[in-house]
């Protein structure tokens, strides 16, 4: 019941990443190296995660951590945006954003993501190898 809940959790955190980048792009683009580097690994991120669907193993379906990280990253980057739309958007019309606050937290991100791709791949080929 858990791991089904933890996978379908995984999937909606899924979309609501690829909306939270959305809402993101003025401030990637503005952060220039760190943005752009940040947009690669969530494209890397988005296109794993497609990938894992994809390929139907249960065992991305059973293990409910691997779920988590990626629902727990999903909430990471809803509080950035959170941040960003409370704290400098509802402050004044002349706000001035704070990047390094930005820069920081993508580089921590893409490390996350890394982390996410390496062990899905590590998932994937420990699995074909435990199948034959």
């Amino acid at each position: 019941m858990y791991k089904k809940v933890a996978y379908y959790l995984r999937i909606i955190s899924l979309v609501l990443f690829i909306v939270f980048i959305c809402l993101l792009l003025e401030i990637i683009f503005n952060c220039g190296v760190f943005g752009i580097s940040f947009l690669i690994m969530c494209s890397l991120f988005v296109l794993i995660n497609i990938f894992t669907i994809l390929s139907r193993k249960d065992i991305y379906k059973e293990l409910v951590s691997y779920n988590l990280i990626s629902l727990a990253l999903t909430i990471y980057l809803g509080i950035i945006v959170t941040k960003l739309y409370t704290d400098y958007r509802a402050s004044s019309m002349m706000y001035m954003i704070n990047y390094d606050y930005f820069k920081t937290n993508f580089i921590i991100i893409d490390l996350v993501i890394l982390g996410i791709i390496l062990n899905t791949l590590f998932i994937y080929f420990w699995d074909i190898k435990k199948e034959d």
